[in-house]
């Protein structure tokens, strides 16, 4: 293997500037110039600017790949190394919460730089929002945060998040008007779709995986819109916005805190995205129909982010499967009873606590009935004669899916709350829905 002078000149040089970046950031702490959390982010936007220089220093992937391997282990040393946290760590750890973000990044950029090589638009414009936008918000919050909302890492406040929302804005509108060929108001609805999303991400996110979620999602995001008609630009945009007010707005009528109705928009978004308008109807079904169907026992919202993923996964690997052989009636039916089926399993598991001298398999079949009519039905009428014995098969899939989950849920009668149970809903969802593959 050759090893091109130019690309190790570029290994040296950049891993100089992020030692520069990592010592000057913990001088100025160690002198008392700055708090753990503006060194922190100051840190962060000069790791961001170096990273998005990419496209002008590298040709390859495996320059990118060996200076993430060096900066995952120099920042492992920084962080469990007593001698190095003393000297350079405060810059970096000097701050009260947990945090994996000084690794994600490394991560992200090496990922994206994978997917897209040499190609600032789609590779730099998300590393500068995150470098920019996660620090502006942090900041934001931090000072001028009063509004807060439930997120799986605590509480963030929407100061922070508008913050963030703004500068991405402004961080991916200025270099697309000025640096590309695209129209003004192509750029703008880019500019907002970006800012939309990669906030609700941001929101999501816990611990610092911000740094891995906002690049690679932002990357496919401005791929997909990037060179997009402007009726489609504003309809993405319309979109975004109505799923997110929307899921927001009916918030307290479910049992998801906060950042799981976040989630659910996000969700709801690459589903329209990926699939259009069909792919979105069941979810959303479910999303606002099944506390009003089913109560549930206390009307908590203590459901946190990964219950809806755990909802909406089953239905995204046959959207993917979708993509793969797209036209098949097979694939949305497979998606829309899993949807049902966990209506279904939601109905069963409150009923048989609430009426516990009912007889369980009179409740599986009630709800069974309910939730194929009400989810799985409209969108089978929608497609037509084809999705009559696709429609069918996936009925007794979500009825073989019930009957799976109380085979092998564990303490069924006392209404199962902790995310394990959805976990296992998950599994006999996906399990129940390939019935479809019956079907030709």
């Amino acid at each position: 293997m050759t090893w091109p002078p130019d690309q190790l000149i570029g290994i040296v040089l950049v891993a100089a500037l992020l030692l520069l970046a990592i010592g000057l950031a913990a001088l100025v702490r160690r002198l008392g110039w700055l708090s753990g959390e503006v060194a922190r982010k100051s840190v962060h936007i000069q790791l961001g600017f170096i990273i998005a220089s990419f496209p002008w220093l590298f040709t390859e992937r495996w320059p990118v790949w060996c200076l993430a391997g060096i900066a995952v282990i120099a920042l492992a040393g920084v962080r469990w190394l007593p001698w190095l946290r003393a000297t350079v760590g405060g810059s970096l750890h000097d701050v009260e919460r947990t945090s994996w973000g000084e690794f994600c990044f490394p991560i992200a950029a090496a990922v994206a730089w994978s997917l897209m090589p040499g190609d600032w638009i789609r590779f730099s414009l998300p590393i500068l929002v995150l470098a920019v936008s996660d620090a502006v918000a942090a900041l934001v919050g931090t000072w001028y945060g009063r509004i807060r909302y439930t997120t799986a890492g605590g509480r963030k406040s929407w100061e922070g998040s508008l913050g963030f929302a703004a500068a991405t804005f402004m961080v991916v509108h200025v270099p697309l008007l000025l640096g590309t060929p695209i129209g003004r108001a192509e750029s703008l609805l880019i500019a907002i779709n970006m800012a939309l999303l990669l906030m609700l991400v941001e929101a999501l996110a816990w611990e610092g995986f911000d740094n891995l979620f906002i690049p690679i999602a932002g990357l496919l995001l401005i791929d997909e819109c990037y060179g997009m008609p402007l009726p489609g630009l504003m309809e993405g945009t319309a979109v975004m916005a109505g799923l997110a007010l929307g899921a927001w707005w009916w918030r307290r009528r479910t049992t998801l805190d906060d950042a799981a109705v976040l989630a659910c928009a996000v969700l709801g978004y690459v589903m329209w995205s990926a699939g259009g308008w069909l792919w979105l109807m069941a979810p959303t079904v479910l999303f606002v129909l099944y506390t009003a169907l089913f109560p549930p026992r206390d009307g908590e919202r203590e459901h946190r982010a990964l219950i809806p993923l755990s909802v909406a996964l089953p239905g995204l690997v046959w959207l993917l499967v979708d993509t793969r052989d797209h036209g098949d009636p097979r694939w949305v039916l497979a998606a829309a009873g899993t949807y049902a089926m966990h209506l279904a399993a939601i109905g069963l598991l409150c009923e048989v606590h609430r009426s516990p001298q009912r007889h369980w398999l009179a409740l599986l079949f009630s709800t069974w009935l309910v939730s194929v009519a009400i989810v799985l039905l409209p969108t089978a009428c929608i497609i037509g004669q084809s999705a009559l014995w696709p429609a069918v098969a996936s009925a007794s899939g979500v009825l073989l899916g019930l009957f799976l989950l109380w085979a092998i849920l564990p303490d069924r009668r006392a209404l199962p709350t902790g995310e394990r149970r959805w976990w296992w809903q998950c599994v006999a969802a996906l399990v129940g829905s390939a019935a479809v593959l019956v079907v030709r």
